[in-house]
């Protein structure tokens, strides 16, 4: 899972960077809901708001608890596995949550 994610990350800047297109930054996030399997998620943010999003993530994971995230078109609903910012210059941030206790 983590080499699909990270090819898709490379695509993306690849494709983002030619297409010349709007900066916004990318969310792709792995998540699940219970008893179904883990699902890949893509977003586009503005403004910071990805980098923002992972930080909140950190800081909720210093509790050693699940991180739940609804997302938008179509509304899903799951616990965050592992999250990815692609910025508009090709950088990447990550985060990946922990074992909930």
């Amino acid at each position: 899972m983590k080499a699909a994610i990270i090819a898709e990350c490379v695509v993306l800047s690849l494709s983002f960077g030619a297409s010349g297109a709007q900066a916004t930054e990318i969310l792709l996030a792995v998540m699940h809901e219970s008893g179904k399997k883990p699902e890949l998620h893509k977003v586009n943010l503005k403004d910071g708001a990805c980098i923002q999003l992972l930080a909140n993530f950190r800081e909720q994971a210093k509790n050693n608890r699940p991180i739940w995230l609804t997302l938008p078109q179509p509304d899903y609903t799951g616990m965050v596995i592992e999250a990815y910012c692609i910025m508009p210059d090709g950088s990447k941030q990550s985060f990946t949550a922990g074992e909930p206790s």
